[in-house]
């Protein structure tokens, strides 16, 4: 064996981790992908290429893509959003319609 195939995950930087996780998360092709705070902790360039892949699944494979995050920006990057506080839906919609409701010009003010 060579030394390659003797890595183990836990020395995997935060990036690999988490393409790992979206590459596991899509071997069986689901309809629908649930991910937790996806791009936390990783670069920006990665966060954005992250990104461009979660838009092509629900832009081209029809994926209904469903996350959790608590930044703000990558919220507004959603088709519509759910925000809780302790278990509690508090708010709901689309970004935009969210913001013109409460009279406020971002999704922190929402909250």
């Amino acid at each position: 064996m060579t030394s390659d195939l003797n890595v183990r995950v836990a020395h995997y930087s935060g990036g690999m981790k988490r393409r790992l996780s979206l590459a596991v998360a899509l071997i069986q092709n689901p309809e629908i992908l649930i991910l937790d705070e996806p791009t936390v902790g990783i670069d920006p360039l990665l966060k954005q290429s992250i990104w461009q892949e979660l838009e092509r699944l629900r832009n081209e494979d029809h994926k209904t893509i469903i996350i959790t995050t608590h930044v703000m920006d990558e919220a507004e990057r959603c088709d519509k959003l759910a925000m809780l506080r302790e278990g509690e839906v508090i708010a709901a919609g689309t970004p935009a319609a969210l913001k013109t409701q409460f009279g406020v010009e971002t999704l922190d003010d929402v909250f």
